[in-house]
């Protein structure tokens, strides 16, 4: 089908919400559904939403960071091979979308976005997921599109004690998954240990074909925390990964994607009164990267290797305090630096690129104080606020491959951020409203500075607008936006213009929506809705990089021991574009047709400690592409399309100690 007016999700969201909003109001506790496989990850409030990694998922459980985000509403993941996807939300991804592993900050090397923070992320190795949409927070920097924090909880034992998650997955194209997780303690201190494992071979698209995307990725994780009291946690963290990756969407693989990475924490409650907790973070991330065209595929006439690296460190502070009655204060600072270095080799002498040291490409150095507010007004209402204030120094050290800027130039700037929300239940029923008006302004990143050293802070300012339904058979999430971008930064294809990035101004509104509706004990039906548009009014087009349309309508049966559902994902098509521009990671070429694919699932489980699933994917091997794509030849990309892998059948086994 290559058309839709109107995705089955966002029909039924419109067909129900009347229906269910008239019902009396129960136990709202009683309306958080917990599905045991999970469909659509479904919003808490119209801007944030929390999901456990771990739970088993439709389509194939995800093996990084970006295909596990492509689950969740109002994502999408920009393909370009097999794995380390580039994600987006509301279509601003790149420097738009902060990524955080357990509150620290982590950049990849590839000037092309090869590795993007989400390709060192192995999902089931953390308990939690959280996402923040939108300009609705300030803790971790300023949040243009949002905020994604992976976490890891620390563990307090009262007693010797040991528990362990363990999964396997095993699937079409060479797909296999194994991720180990135990830890043992007692009550003054714990050790953690985590492995994970992940290889697949080329996948065929729905029409046969084959697709450069093999890749095989490890990781592992120590953890030793200190809690010599209920109060105090000291944690040492520290983690190596690897990976190598074939590319469909440019001429060259990633064939080494070595991280290594520590962090310190220390965290003390109930100090007084009135101060309720403080933290202290530091941290180190080092991502050794290298991309060839002669290991994954056959060499050709003229080897190439590009061999980057970064270093970051950084540190936070952060202190949760309560004035009065009413007021709850968080306050705090962070800084961060990060260096680039690179080299490129062709020729012969690629194959010994370990003999010829890296070049300082940029440096940076960013600081910020953050403060953010919260309290009731009455028994229904609560009112969130928080400001910001962040400096940027970015040093070019290299003018052939960094923005024209001669070596030593230095630009400094200031940034401000802020937002104020106020929700109220209402009385008569159970429905929340939510409204919040946002500012967030950034510091074009490196990738951007790349292309044009100039550029200026992009600022979003954005209205936000929803509800939320909980009653005992209904949950509904309702959220709707409305910015307006002040210099927003467009990547232009090279050679179209005589720069290859500028500074625009654009508007963007949208909407997600998601309903669950409990038929039986047994029975539930789940639909979700994501729609943006958004222009650029300073060419009067289009904004490039705006995905389309997109719902899914699931059915699912669950009793005690066994389970099983379908789920329908819909895409349309998508013809607002301005061919040759866009972001960092991709450039608009063509209009993309609409597309519907269906997976299914069932399984079994053994109380808490043993869980079996097995699903198929893309159940009628319908060949189809998602629109975000970098799909450029001046961006180094074939200009063909990747097309998503054809029917896959899965099988995963976990088991909880």
């Amino acid at each position: 089908m290559s058309r839709y007016s109107m995705p089955a999700g966002l029909l039924l969201l419109a067909l129900a919400l009347p229906v269910v909003a008239a019902e009396p109001a129960p136990d709202v506790a009683a309306a958080q559904l917990q599905p045991v496989v999970v469909t659509a990850v479904l919003m808490r409030d119209p801007y944030t939403l929390i999901t456990d990694p771990r739970q088993p998922r439709l389509p194939l459980p995800a093996h990084d960071g970006g295909a596990y985000l492509k689950s969740i509403p109002g994502f999408t993941v920009s393909r370009k091979g097999g794995t380390s996807g580039d994600p987006e939300l509301r279509g601003l991804g790149g420097g738009r979308l902060n990524v955080m592993l357990d509150d620290a900050q982590i950049l990849g090397g590839c000037g092309m976005r090869m590795d993007p923070p989400t390709a060192y992320v192995f999902p089931e190795s953390y308990d939690e997921i959280l996402v923040i949409k939108g300009p609705q927070s300030v803790r971790y920097g300023a949040s243009v599109a949002g905020m994604v924090h992976f976490d890891r909880a620390p563990t307090r034992f009262s007693e010797a004690s040991t528990t362990g998650f363990g999964s396997v997955i095993a699937g079409s194209f060479g797909r296999r998954d194994f991720v180990g997780d135990v830890t043992t303690g007692d009550r003054i201190g714990y050790m953690r240990l985590i492995g994970t494992i992940s290889t697949q071979e080329n996948y065929d698209d729905g029409a046969g074909r084959e697709v450069h995307s093999e890749y095989e990725r490890w990781s592992t994780t120590a953890t030793l925390g200190w809690t010599p009291d209920e109060k105090t946690l000291v944690e040492f963290s520290a983690e190596r990964s690897d990976a190598e990756a074939a590319y469909d969407d440019r001429p060259m693989d990633g064939v080494i994607f070595d991280r290594t990475g520590y962090t310190l924490r220390a965290e003390r409650s109930d100090l007084a009164p009135w101060l309720s907790s403080v933290e202290a973070l530091a941290f180190y991330n080092y991502v050794d990267h290298v991309m060839d065209n002669y290991t994954l595929r056959a060499p050709p006439m003229m080897p190439m290797v590009n061999y980057p690296d970064r270093r970051t460190v950084g540190a936070r502070f952060a202190a949760d305090m309560k004035l009065g009655d009413a007021w709850t204060v968080a306050a705090g600072a962070d800084w961060s630096e990060n260096r680039h270095r690179m080299n490129q080799i062709m020729g012969m002498d690629a194959f010994n690129w370990r003999a010829v040291p890296r070049e300082d490409n940029a440096e940076f150095e960013d600081s910020g104080v953050f403060v953010e507010l919260e309290r009731p007004i009455g028994e229904r209402s609560r009112l969130n606020a928080g400001l910001r204030r962040d400096r940027r120094e970015s040093v070019a050290r290299d003018p052939v491959d960094f923005g024209g800027a001669p070596t030593g130039t230095r630009v400094t700037s200031n940034q401000d951020s802020g937002f104020i929300r106020f929700s109220h239940q209402l009385a008569a029923r159970p429905v929340t409203l939510h409204a919040g008006l946002g500012r967030a302004e950034r510091a074009p990143d490196f990738w951007e500075l790349r292309r044009d050293f100039t550029l200026d802070t992009e600022t979003l300012t954005q209205l936000d607008l929803g509800a939320t339904l909980r009653t005992e058979r209904v949950s509904a999430t309702l959220a709707m936006f409305y910015g307006e971008f002040d210099d927003y930064v467009l990547i232009v294809r090279p050679g179209l213009e005589s720069t290859e990035a500028r500074n625009v101004d654009a508007d963007t509104r949208g909407l997600e929506a998601d309903l669950t509706f409990s038929i039986t004990s047994a029975w539930r039906m789940t639909a979700t809705a994501a729609w943006v548009r958004s222009n650029n009014n300073t060419d009067d087009a289009p904004l490039a990089q705006t995905p389309p349309l997109e719902g899914t309508l699931s059915l699912d049966y669950e009793t005690e021991r066994r389970f099983a559902g379908l789920l329908l994902r819909g895409v349309a098509r998508q013809d607002r574009i301005h061919p040759g521009y866009g972001t960092i990671y991709s450039l608009d070429t063509t209009e993309t047709p609409g597309f519907a694919v269906i997976s299914a699932y069932g399984g079994w489980r053994r109380g808490e400690q043993l869980t079996v699933t097995a699903g198929i994917d893309n159940l009628l091997d319908r060949a189809y592409s998602e629109h975000i794509q970098r799909g450029s030849a001046e961006l180094g990309a074939s200009m063909r399309r990747i097309f998503e892998p054809g029917r896959t059948l899965w099988l995963r086994i976990a088991t909880e100690l």
